[in-house]
């Protein structure tokens, strides 16, 4: 019998052994019933837990179980070593090892790393190092889960950037934003620096994406405000759903499409005095984040 993904083939497979082993039916009766040949009825009986009626004769793995071409342990092992001393992408390591006499492939390097974990297969070979990351905590008081991200703003006429910092609390839904004329890793810590002032609440977790300007010496200024940073997972901006829904509305009911650098401080002003404590919000039963913040 062909090999078959069929997820009904291990229910046939139990089905004939049963049949051989308990009822008593010969090989070329179960084979017949079942339109198989007599020898693989056979191997099925020799299976592993073939008399055991609670074990699934399931399909085994097609892979094959060595390749001719396959790459020695000890590129594999020089690879790893590269990649965990120079920290760089595929193509580095790559030339590296062609510079040590290592005959090996530029796509074999990237399906190393990405095997062992060591960059995200979305990105490919030139991906990202993947982080350790702290498991999602309870958001159970202000303060404790807190999403900031930043809105990049393009003219296309005049090709002026501007930013906006966004953070958002996920207990109360409190936000904050300011106007940023760049973005880096200590305008980020200003930022959060300018947010904590305003917030009623004390800072313990901020979650950010994997952008430059949350780089490492952002981490380092927030530890010395005594704060935690998070990272979202490479490519997954749902991990991050909050912020991303407030920079939308913050869009849509304040800035607009193209707003001018003289006008953001005002109307950020404005709007986020009636955002924390006019505006109702369906993720916290309709109450406002003021509200929410009195029973703290």
């Amino acid at each position: 019998m062909a090999y078959s993904n069929n997820i009904y083939i291990p229910n046939v497979r139990r089905e004939g052994v049963n049949l051989a082993l308990l009822s008593g039916w010969s090989l070329v009766k179960v084979a017949r019933h079942l339109g198989v040949h007599r020898t693989t009825i056979w191997r099925w009986c020799r299976l592993p837990g073939a008399t055991d009626q609670r074990i699934k004769l399931v399909n085994r793995s097609c892979r094959p179980l060595s390749h001719p071409r396959q790459l020695n342990q000890l590129v594999i092992k020089r690879i790893l070593e590269l990649r965990w001393q120079l920290k760089r992408c595929a193509t580095i390591i790559h030339a590296v090892l062609r510079c040590e006499g290592f005959k090996v492939s530029l796509a074999s390097v990237g399906r190393v790393l990405a095997r062992h974990n060591q960059v995200t297969r979305l990105y490919g070979r030139l991906g990202k190092t993947s982080r350790h990351r702290s498991p999602r905590p309870k958001v159970e008081t202000p303060g404790s889960f807190i999403q900031l991200d930043t809105i990049h703003f393009a003219n296309w006429k005049t090709k002026e950037r501007i930013y906006v910092y966004t953070l958002i609390d996920l207990r109360s839904r409190w936000a904050y934003a300011q106007y940023s004329e760049r973005t880096s890793p200590p305008d980020s810590a200003a930022f959060v620096a300018a947010a904590q002032a305003v917030a009623p609440f004390r800072f313990t977790l901020i979650q950010t994406d994997n952008g430059q300007e949350f780089g490492s010496q952002f981490e380092l200024r927030l530890k010395e405000r005594g704060i935690s940073q998070r990272r979202i997972r490479l490519g997954r901006k749902n991990d991050n759903a909050h912020i991303e829904r407030f920079n939308r509305t913050l869009q849509d009911e304040c800035l607009g499409r193209w707003p001018t650098a003289s006008a953001i401080p005002d109307r950020l002003e404005t709007y986020l005095e009636f955002y924390n404590t006019k505006r109702l919000h369906l993720g916290i039963q309709c109450k406002t984040p003021a509200d929410v913040l009195q029973s703290y």
